[in-house]
């Protein structure tokens, strides 16, 4: 009973491995060919940080915590309008932006869900504009 359990729990692994699609990320060169598109980008860092390193010109400050997911998830979906439309998370280094819209594509079926590689980090290191908060 225990191998039937085993196996079963591996092919659903491996199923489930196999069909699950990476989220795309975006380069601050792509992100700025967006921006001119008018791409929604979402800053999901707190304030302090905000504050710290400013924020990318026209970018839509909604901080994300997983306690707070569901409203945060509700604030994101009203500003989007369709959950088919294109739209980029930025976080400080893009770590956190990339598993939140791989979360967002995977579990919410939201399949324009992006995020810049890199983060806001990147976008200051390329000399890109920055607003201050």
């Amino acid at each position: 009973m225990k191998k039937l359990f085993i196996l079963i729990t591996l092919i659903s692994y491996l199923t489930t491995a196999s069909f699950a699609k990476d989220v795309k990320s975006l380069i601050v060169d792509e992100l700025e060919v967006f921006i001119q598109k008018n791409i929604i980008i979402v800053d999901i860092r707190d304030k302090s940080k905000w504050k710290q390193t400013g924020i990318i010109p026209n970018s839509y400050r909604i901080t994300y915590t997983s306690k707070d997911e569901k409203k945060w998830l509700h604030t994101l979906i009203r500003l989007i309008k369709d959950k088919n439309r294109a739209f980029v998370l930025i976080s400080k280094d893009g770590k956190k932006a990339e598993k939140l819209a791989s979360k967002l594509y995977n579990e919410k079926k939201m399949r324009n869900a992006m995020y810049l590689k890199g983060g806001i980090d990147e976008w200051v290191d390329s000399d890109r504009k920055i607003i201050n908060y």
